[in-house]
């Protein structure tokens, strides 16, 4: 995640009033706006018999 945008995303956030899962949710869908994707979470390992 572009984390300099990632920033100014949450100022933007916290300046206009949001906290908390709305902060989260505004930083979130502009980023997907702009095209960035989140990466897949790693698997847990699994056991080979």
């Amino acid at each position: 995640m572009p984390k300099k945008l990632e920033r100014d995303l949450q100022k933007q956030a916290t300046a206009k009033g949001l906290t908390g899962e709305a902060k989260d949710a505004y930083v979130y869908g502009t980023l997907r706006k702009t095209g960035w994707t989140p990466k897949a979470a790693p698997k847990a390992p699994t056991k080979r018999r």
